[in-house]
């Protein structure tokens, strides 16, 4: 293992990068980090060179050299990202620690906030702000307000399994938490498994954009296996906080979520359009993971069609989880403007309304109310599958800049109503570029709004559509012009330019 050092001690937070043959997504991480508004001294740069096979060796000397605030370690290939972070770990000073992957993005002010967060409310993690180009935000939920000191049951953390978060040093080393080295699929998993078994103080940072995710095919955790094997790391990640003594509470929080999650990855999401082989591969293996790791007494924390996915999981129920899949499938979302006016307090109110229907269910009368009917469930479990309130529906407005890919909540409020195949939200919400997020303008750029609505646990995340071109004219501040447009999508989005005030961009 060779280590090349310009850093020095007294450091604030490490940032460790581990590096296979990085594309050009590289330079665009490394100009990220040398943004930073965190002061020189304060952070460090450890690059861990995974056994790279082109010029990286000869580009991060070149870095290293030029940053007094960085260091290169290089060692024999792995392969896997598990032994280069934590060899990254052993050779960082930071009080904290940052995991950053070659090819993403950290926001400039994110370090800072985070130590400071960390600082401030003594915690050990900071989970901050995370989205991504092109595609939805993860973890929605979870940024919808800043948590100086976090409850890991109820407050959402479990959402977030990755490790593009802020540790405190002290905690890993006394708790002995590493990553699993080699051929490991979800070693982020197995590390936050660790990391929620010591139960961490923990803080959320909501209101600034941290990390932004870019996705790319060659990317290690993209690499394929088999269902057995996928869903037995999953298992064994899920299942650590109560191998090592963590407390139930976290642990339960930690399955529903995982729960949740797990039903959206393309190998379930899109179970119907495979071969029959593959569907019984991948149904034996769920099924085997559902036994293993998803307690029954937790199923009524999830929606109605994920309960049916577990109870004909759990009963080896072929028609029944076909019956649940192509409830999930046909389900369908339209939307529609209905107005958009700027109100006396200069915010832009939009007015839409979205009808989700579920294709293959029916609405029935029962228990005094309307429900949803989900047709090929038994009806002998241990509750009522079939049958849930149709008012369980929600709905809500964001805003999403196009260029950087961050996105804000918008102060909405919704109504619902029963339709004959599903259910009809109206939904309010008034956006405010110039008050902005969190107390903060947005910012320049193309901001596009978003309809975000589900219903028995089928959710919806699209751009608000448009059937007219007629808007309200542009406002403006002293500090912003707004002015509202059609896409050439016919979806509804804001167009925010700097005003004589000319202040920098929200981030």
């Amino acid at each position: 293992m060779f280590v090349q050092r310009a850093a020095q001690n007294g450091i604030r937070v490490s940032v460790v990068v581990p590096l296979h043959n990085p594309a050009e997504g590289f330079d665009d991480l490394c100009a990220s980090l040398w943004a930073q508004t965190l002061p020189d001294d304060d952070y460090e740069v450890v690059f861990v060179d995974d056994g790279s096979t082109d010029d990286t060796p000869e580009r991060v000397a070149s870095i290293v050299a030029g940053h007094p605030h960085a260091m290169s370690v290089r060692i024999p290939p792995s392969g896997w990202p598990g032994r280069p972070r934590n060899v990254g770990i052993d050779a960082s000073h930071g009080r904290y620690i940052f995991f950053a992957d070659q090819d993403d993005y950290v926001f400039p002010d994110a370090l800072e906030r985070m130590c400071d967060l960390a600082d401030e409310n003594r915690t050990d993690m900071v989970v901050g702000k995370v989205v991504q180009l092109g595609a939805q935000t993860p973890y929605w939920p979870l940024w919808q307000r800043d948590v100086p000191r976090a409850d890991l049951a109820t407050d959402g953390v479990t959402l977030s399994r990755t490790v593009h978060k802020l540790f405190r040093r002290e905690l890993l080393v006394a708790h002995g938490i590493q990553f699993p080295e080699g051929p490991v699929r979800l070693e982020d998993y197995h590390f936050m498994g660790q990391v929620l078994a010591a139960s961490p103080q923990v803080s959320v940072l909501a209101s600034r954009a941290c990390y932004r995710w870019v996705k790319h095919g060659a990317n290690t955790s993209a690499r394929r296996t088999t269902p057995r094997e996928y869903w037995g790391y999953y298992a064994e990640a899920m299942n650590l906080v109560d191998e090592l003594g963590g407390p139930t509470t976290i642990s339960d929080a930690l399955k529903v979520a995982a729960t949740g999650q797990a039903f959206t990855r393309p190998a379930l999401a899109n179970w119907l359009k495979h071969s029959p082989e593959v569907q019984e591969d991948e149904f034996a293996a769920v099924a085997d993971w559902v036994d293993e790791v998803v307690p029954a007494r937790l199923d009524d924390r999830q929606p109605l069609v994920r309960r049916a996915h577990l109870c004909a999981l759990r009963r080896r129920d072929r028609a029944a989880y076909r019956a649940a899949q192509e409830l999930r499938a046909n389900a369908s979302a339209t939307d529609e403007l209905l107005s958009v006016a700027w109100d006396p307090d200069g915010r832009l109110e939009v007015t839409c309304r979205i009808r989700i229907a579920f294709t293959g269910g029916r609405r029935a009368d029962a228990l005094g109310g309307e429900r949803w009917h989900v047709p090929g469930l038994p009806d002998d479990g241990p509750y009522d599958q079939r049958l849930l309130d149709v008012d369980r529906a929600a709905g809500e407005l964001s805003v999403r800049e196009r260029a950087s890919g961050v996105e804000w909540p918008v102060e909405s409020r919704m109504a619902v109503s029963a339709a004959a195949s599903g259910a009809e939200l109206t939904i309010v919400g008034h956006v405010d570029p110039f008050a902005g997020a969190f107390g903060r303008a947005w910012g320049p750029g193309t901001w596009d709004v978003y309809i975000r609505a589900s219903m028995l646990g089928r959710q919806f995340v699209r751009r608000a559509s448009v059937d007219r071109d007629r808007f309200p004219a542009a406002r403006a501040s002293d500090r912003w012009h707004a002015e509202v447009y059609r896409t050439k999508r016919g979806t509804l989005a804001l167009r925010v330019e700097p005003g004589p005030g000319d202040v920098g961009a929200g981030g």
